[in-house]
């Protein structure tokens, strides 16, 4: 495993306000469209492009490794892209993305999600029309892969942040930047299906850190004030 206790944290700041960037979501959750193939069982480290017109009620999750049936019931406990839009629709922030990632982050095969899959999903942001980017996760592994995918987008320059419910494990890969809603769990990352309000808060509360200068690597926790 890679020894991030030895390496800086990238950290790019944030120079324009909110209400002026577009935001991509890149999601560790297992999360894809009806259309595209689903995620192997075991050491899958593809991604799949998600559009910003993608309609939520066509996303899946194929993961196995946390229980997921609060987000197949409502994408955005893990995935909020519907919360997303309607941050946008209000003028907190300019826009909705281009293009969204989807992935697992459940692996043995570590070296390759470190190695290969990191990469790649940094440059396809890197590539779309996000400003910056938010990040989540599903299983305790998932909670370190996708903080070394946060590290790799942030490298290329583009600020983000990562909403972790497993603190401890996301502290181990360093993340730049991350907000810890302290009652969430696994496969509620956002709140359970159908708390739109408590969803919605989380999300703003984990973009609010992008104007907010704090150390690299520092994890807030939060109260989700139910």
């Amino acid at each position: 495993m890679l020894d991030m206790s030895r390496k800086c944290v990238p950290y790019t700041p944030v120079t324009a306000p909110l209400k002026d960037m577009r935001i991509a979501l890149v999601s560790a959750t297992g999360v894809y469209h009806a259309d595209q193939p689903p995620f192997a069982d075991h050491n899958d480290a593809t991604y799949r492009v998600l559009p910003a017109d993608v309609d939520s009620s066509q996303l899946r999750i194929r993961h196995g490794h946390y229980d997921s049936s609060e987000a197949e019931r409502d994408i955005n406990c893990v995935f909020p892209i519907d919360r997303l839009r309607e941050l946008a629709a209000e003028g907190l922030i300019r826009g909705v993305s281009n293009k969204h990632i989807g992935f697992k982050g459940a692996s043995t095969d570590l070296k390759r999600q470190y190695e290969e899959l990191a990469p790649a999903i940094a440059t396809e942001i890197e590539r779309s029309q996000a400003d910056a980017a938010v990040l989540t996760g599903g299983c305790p592994l998932c909670h370190r892969v996708v903080a070394v995918v946060q590290r790799e987008i942030e490298a290329k320059g583009i600020p983000t942040v990562l909403i972790t419910v497993q603190p401890n494990e996301s502290k181990s890969m360093r993340p730049p930047r991350a907000l810890h809603p302290v009652t969430n769990t696994m496969g509620r990352v956002l709140g359970c299906a159908g708390q739109v309000e408590k969803q919605r808060r989380v999300l703003a509360a984990a973009l609010s850190q992008l104007e907010v200068l704090v150390m690299p690597g520092t994890i807030v926790d939060w109260e989700t004030q139910e």
